[in-house]
């Protein structure tokens, strides 16, 4: 019997956790977490822990947004980002944002490689259509870093282009 991949999904907007799940749900590759305040999620994260937080954690994804309520640097992401840099045996879990929050300094720090380094940064118009396939891509195909050097270099380019 194999495990499938574990998704841990986080977001204060409960019907986007809903939703996310029963898209996931449909593909029967995954099994999800769905968490709907952060206390959980960091729950979550620590119950799959491995070797003490000093190796990588065994939740093949996060899917999350971002907390309206909450400075960018105290955000979910960014507490997975500093736990993981205590060790240097762990390596980044991959991360999906989806947001309705058009920002683009939320978008540059969440996409920086060396910081939020995010695979994908979805938004709520759409990301029912690809979310899907992006975590296909993710985990079977191991692409999150790939995937995170390509969406971060075409913000660089929308950038200069202003």
């Amino acid at each position: 019997m194999s495990l499938k991949p574990v998704i841990l999904i986080y977001d204060l907007n409960n019907a986007l956790v809903d939703d996310c799940a029963t898209i996931i749900g449909q593909t029967g590759m995954y099994t999800t977490i769905n968490t709907y305040n952060e206390t959980n999620a960091l729950e979550a994260l620590q119950q799959y822990n491995r070797g003490f937080g000093l190796l990588t954690n065994k939740i093949s994804c996060v899917i999350t947004g971002w907390n309206n309520y909450k400075k960018p640097r105290d955000q979910l992401l960014f507490r997975i980002r500093s736990e993981e840099k205590r060790s240097p045996m762990r390596n980044p879990t991959p991360v999906i944002l989806i947001t309705e929050d058009h920002r683009m300094d939320l978008k540059q720090i969440a996409l920086d490689p060396t910081d939020g380094n995010v695979a994908a940064y979805l938004h709520v118009d759409d990301y029912q259509q690809c979310l899907a396939d992006t975590m296909h891509k993710i985990i079977f195909a191991d692409r999150a870093k790939e995937m995170n050097s390509i969406a971060y270099a075409r913000l660089q380019r929308e950038e200069n282009d202003e």
